[in-house]
């Protein structure tokens, strides 16, 4: 499955008008056209999954930089949502959107030794 970014199309497209131009290349599995909260007024960009790399990769090639009703669509691969984090004197964790800011370290930290009294 590969995840496109689409940006920059005409704000009366409809979804199943992104279905049409990019089931030309490939079989498109999902389509999210990206809208305003209150308003539900589309903000001209959209993610779509291809069920295959190669379709995706004919759609970006065939798509990109191509004009739609006087506009220049711009169609990238979108970047994945985790990464990694990697922070001085603790092992490279995995970061994910939907798990809070860091995760939980697999293994507890151990107490610092206590000095003595004087």
């Amino acid at each position: 499955m590969a995840k496109l970014f689409i940006v920059g199309f005409p704000r009366d497209m409809e979804e199943i008008e992104l279905v049409e131009l990019f089931s030309n290349h490939g079989i498109v599995d999902n389509v999210t056209v990206v809208t305003n909260q209150i308003t539900g007024e589309n903000k001209g960009y959209s993610f779509i999954s291809m069920a295959g790399r190669i379709g995706a990769d004919r759609a970006v090639e065939a798509l990109d930089q191509a004009e739609i009703d006087g506009r220049v669509i711009s169609v990238r691969f979108a970047e994945d949502k985790t990464q990694a984090v990697r922070s001085p004197g603790y092992p490279e964790v995995e970061k994910s959107a939907s798990a809070g800011r860091y995760p939980r370290q697999a293994t507890p930290r151990g107490k610092r030794p206590r000095l003595p009294k004087r």
